[in-house]
């Protein structure tokens, strides 16, 4: 059930109790990937959990745009500070536990969202305030294979998708993002190691592969939505630090 296509009448008689709150990113992905990926891939992502779940869930409005400053030199790319992004977030999942809905999980499809949408989760449970429980899935981390950036698997997943929207797929300028040395993070614009913007090589992606990676993601999420959602009759669920991480 969306949300923005069902009238509130609709949302009082289905008294949904999971809410799914697709999460993305308005930022550059190399020359054959639209800029609006992450939305994309999140929104479906999200869609197709809740026509296979046999959760209670509503589709919440998806966020388009994140934390993603360290795309700002390439055209095209929106971003805002995690602060306004929490503080955005946290309002809207507010307005939604302001209803039947008892569960909130951040479906994300953007790498720059996750720390903040973690602590987010962790505070929306926490709070007197707000009557609900939130959790962050990411597809990322649903599937076996590593995600590039407008690599082999997320250009995969477009062309499954939205083919119409991808050009010819290309290799990156770089292999792997590689921000972490000796322990550290290292800081760094995406343009300062890869002048096309992509990383990882898209080459070889195919409409067939992204639809397997795409069910692999969604099967997940379904699973999660499982574990999560709240009990009928009960108000325990299954929680934990591995629900909220």
């Amino acid at each position: 059930m969306r949300l923005e296509t069902s009238s509130w009448t609709d949302v009082d008689e289905a008294s949904p109790t999971t809410a799914l709150l697709p999460v993305g990113s308005t930022e550059q992905h190399g020359p054959h990937a639209p800029v609006g990926t992450d939305t994309f891939v999140a929104r479906a992502i999200a869609n197709a959990a809740d026509r296979e779940s046999d959760a209670e869930s509503i589709i919440g409005p998806t966020i388009p745009v994140g934390i993603a400053p360290y795309h700002g030199n390439f055209p095209g790319t929106c971003s805002v500070s995690a602060e306004t992004f929490r503080r955005y977030v946290r309002d809207i999942v507010e307005s939604i536990a302001d209803s039947s809905v008892e569960t909130v999980v951040f479906v994300n499809g953007h790498g720059g969202n996750g720390e903040t949408l973690s602590h987010l989760a962790r505070e929306v449970t926490t709070a007197d305030e707000i009557d609900c429980e939130a959790y962050l899935w990411e597809w990322m981390r649903a599937v076996d294979e590593h995600v590039g950036h407008a690599g082999e698997l997320e250009t995969a997943v477009l062309l499954h998708l939205r083919p119409d929207d991808v050009d010819d797929p290309v290799a990156g300028d770089a292999a792997t993002w590689a921000d972490t040395v000796d322990g550290g993070v290292v800081h760094q614009f995406t343009d300062a190691f890869s002048e096309n913007g992509a990383v990882g090589d898209a080459t070889d992606a195919s409409p067939e592969q992204g639809e397997r990676v795409f069910e692999t993601a969604v099967d997940a999420l379904v699973s999660f939505l499982e574990r999560v959602r709240p009990a009928d009759g009960d108000e325990g669920r299954e929680t934990g630090e591995s629900a909220q991480s």
